[in-house]
Order: C-alpha cells, then structure tokens, then sequence
C-alpha cells in the first residue's frame, strides 16, 4: 500500500509525499515493459512479439524504470489527493525523489489546491455594521423611497464585505490571480476599443501609463474581488444555501423575455446558467445576513 505524508504550504499549495513499494513498482515496470514491446522493432520479429528480455536488454533497465515511475506518478497522485479530501488545481509540480531497481519510488508534488477562507465573525460583523434607514420626506414618491432603499443596501453590502475582507484570512493561489487578471484585461481592452474608439496603445498614451501598470492595476483589484467571492461562498457552503434548478430556470425565463431571439448556443447556456446560479447565491447570503443579523 503507499504511503502519503501531505504538508501544507503557503499561497493555498500542499506538498503531497509519495511512497510507491517495491512490489508495486515492479507493476508498474511490468506496464512500461509491455508499452516498450509494443513499439520496438527486433530483427527477426514482428512488432510487438519480440521476448520481453530481448525488448528490455534494447530499451535499456534505466528507461523502463523512468517510464514506470512516470505511470506510477499519473497512477498514484489522483488517488493520493483523492484519499486526502484534496481538490487540485491543475497539474502538480513533481520531483522524484528516489528511483532505483529494487528500491520503493518516493516523489513528492506540488500542487495549488482550492482555497477555503477562515472567516471572521461574519454574524457579529453583520450585527454591527451601520445601516441608515433612508429619510423619507412627504414629498417623495414610492419609487424613489424604493431607489433610497436600494442604493443604502448595496452600500451596507459593500461595507460588510469590506470587513468581512479584512478580518477574513484566505490565502489565494497565484493562478487563480493570474486567470481572473487575464480575463478581466481583454475584457479590459475590448471595453476601450468599443466605448472609446481608440486602440489600447491610444489609450495608454492618453492616460499616460504603462501596460504593464495597467496590468498591476488589474491584478490588485482581481485578487480583491476573489477574495471576496470566496468568503460569500464560504458563507453559503456553512449556512448550506444552495440554488435549485427550478430557481435558475426561473432566472433564466426572466431575462429571455417574451422569446423572439435566436436560442444560444449550449456552451452559453451553461455558462448563464452557472452565473445566474452564483449570483442568486450571494443574493440569498446577503438576505440571509441582512434578515437575521443587521440591526
């Protein structure tokens, strides 16, 4: 059986260590032999039924032991993270520790993981935070004491997740950073060549600063804006809200209007449906919150 040692790191990553045993490696040799045999080619032989000793005395004991560690690798690791309540986030960096014939193989891997934020007092927070009841005066219309409303909710919404942000600990992979900033960059410079008419060269010149400070710009405001859709999910996941199908179906009818459009693509469906999903989450967070903890 292997043995897995699993360490923490920082930026959200584990370090999973990896101890295959020898009979098990021997497996894995017995695999990569058999792969090897299928595609050299031996004088006398038709591929693919050449004796396995002539197919390893040419491929060589040291290659057929780097294969095997490399289908041991791709066997062991989702089922060391697996066992491990680990979620990986793309593809592991590993490092073979120890190879050689007659020896266990021990490798470990790098790996980011999704993050899970340690939240702050989000209860407390959501009692304390101040909310201004919006002053009516005889004169106003009920559409504009709606509007009055309205706008003094999402500024209690903002100061909470302001708090929430800064009392709340989550260390967030440089990946998932990096991912949203890209995104948020072409979104970025198709916005400017649409609105503004100008090329993003243009207007960079305009403002007067770099790409690349753009870019940092960006990044800041990417790892802001992740941080707090973690801590809002974290807060769905603990007071377990979750959206049904009917409720998306029923966004999703809202915003098609009377029909009369041409039907999207299921590429486009899904990712509607995915957003209307999180966005009537963290409706249903801050309902939730605003209901039973603000004051």
């Amino acid at each position: 059986m292997n043995k897995y040692t699993i360490t923490k790191l920082p930026k959200s990553q584990v370090e999973i260590h990896v101890e295959i045993p020898v009979e098990s490696l021997a497996e894995f040799q017995r695999r990569a032999l058999e792969e090897f045999a299928k595609e050299v080619e031996i004088d006398g032989f038709r591929k693919g039924t050449a004796p396995k000793a002539m197919v390893e005395a040419r491929v060589g004991a040291q290659k057929i032991l780097d294969r095997a560690a490399a289908i041991a690798v791709e066997d062991s690791f989702p089922k060391a993270a697996a066992e491990n309540g680990i979620e990986p986030l793309g593809y592991p960096e590993v490092n073979i520790l120890k190879l050689a014939p007659g020896n266990p193989l021990e490798y470990k891997a790098v790996v980011a993981v999704y993050p899970r934020p340690q939240l702050a007092d989000y209860k407390k927070i959501a009692a304390e935070a101040e909310f201004k009841a919006p002053e009516i005066t005889e004169e106003d219309i009920k559409r504009l004491k709606m509007e009055k409303e309205r706008h003094e909710r999402e500024h209690w919404r903002h100061n909470l997740l302001d708090i929430l942000a800064q009392k709340s600990e989550v260390e967030i992979p440089e990946v998932l950073i990096r991912g949203e900033a890209q995104k948020t960059m072409e979104e970025f410079k198709e916005r400017v060549l649409r609105m503004a008419g100008m090329d993003f060269a243009a207007y960079l010149k305009k403002i007067g600063k770099t790409e690349e400070e753009v870019k940092n710009d960006i990044a800041k405001d990417s790892e802001a804006k992740i941080k707090n859709f973690l801590i809002l999910q974290e807060i769905a996941n603990v007071e377990k809200i979750e959206i049904g199908d009917d409720e998306v179906a029923a966004a999703m009818a809202k915003i098609r209007g009377g029909g009369g459009q041409a039907a999207p693509s299921a590429e486009d469906d899904a990712q509607t449906k995915n957003y209307l999903r999180q966005e009537l989450q963290t409706e249903k967070v801050f309902q939730l919150l605003e209901t039973n903890f603000k004051k």
